[in-house]
């Protein structure tokens, strides 16, 4: 931190923060994280026997984002079939904020931190030019407290900057394929609605795995 100078705590900052949201995130990503196949199979074995409020109910019992989503299509059940559409697409627009919540301050960091490194660097080349005039002399012991200051930060604001780009680059891609399946389910959702007040029977593929579909009267 000495050799680094004023800059280095800055780093320190950025550091700390980095690996504070990457835990909070990880942690969050995981506790609303739900198997959608899963989920789906299941709903669909409570609406083929017309069970909307158990289906609410259920939900409502589920914790995660993706339960929220279907629960906002199947509130709207006598709903004409585009206010469906509309809710659950609102729906998925407020999970996935909830789902980005303080990933930006990583994208903020990836950028800072290398600013930051650079900063040090200008500011120690300063101190040894500075260092140059005062003694009118440019032996190496004069300079090189000023080249160390400049190495250390951009060495630092590098290490920062390159393992949180990964990790934030990795949320992204999870937090996209996170939103692409709440779309999707959500557009099942509204399949099954339609299905289930047209009292017409389950496709198999929204049911489990060898279970037959029940014949509709």
């Amino acid at each position: 931190m000495k050799m680094g100078g004023f800059t280095m705590w800055f780093l320190l900052l950025c550091s700390i923060l980095a690996i504070a949201v990457s835990i909070e995130r990880a942690v969050k990503l995981r506790k609303v994280s739900v198997d959608a196949e899963w989920l789906i199979q299941q709903i669909a074995l409570f609406l083929q026997d017309g069970k909307t409020s158990e289906t609410i109910e259920y939900l409502r019992a589920i914790p995660g984002i993706l339960p929220k989503v279907l629960e906002s299509g199947l509130l709207r059940f006598d709903k004409k079939k585009e206010e469906i559409e509309v809710a659950i697409a609102n729906a998925i627009q407020e999970q996935t904020a909830v789902l980005e919540q303080y990933t930006g301050i990583l994208g903020t960091i990836t950028v800072v931190a290398p600013f930051l490194g650079l900063l040090g660097t200008v500011t120690g080349i300063i101190a040894s030019f500075s260092s140059i005039a005062m003694k009118n002399t440019t032996g190496a012991g004069v300079i090189a407290k000023g080249i160390y200051e400049a190495l250390y930060t951009t060495a630092v604001g590098l290490i920062i900057a390159i393992p949180t780009v990964v990790v934030y680059n990795y949320y992204k891609e999870r937090i996209k394929a996170m939103v692409i399946e709440m779309e999707i389910c959500g557009n099942r959702m509204v399949e099954m609605i339609m299905l289930t007040r047209r009292n017409e029977p389950f496709p198999e593929d929204l049911l489990p795995e060898g279970y037959e579909p029940k014949k509709k009267q």
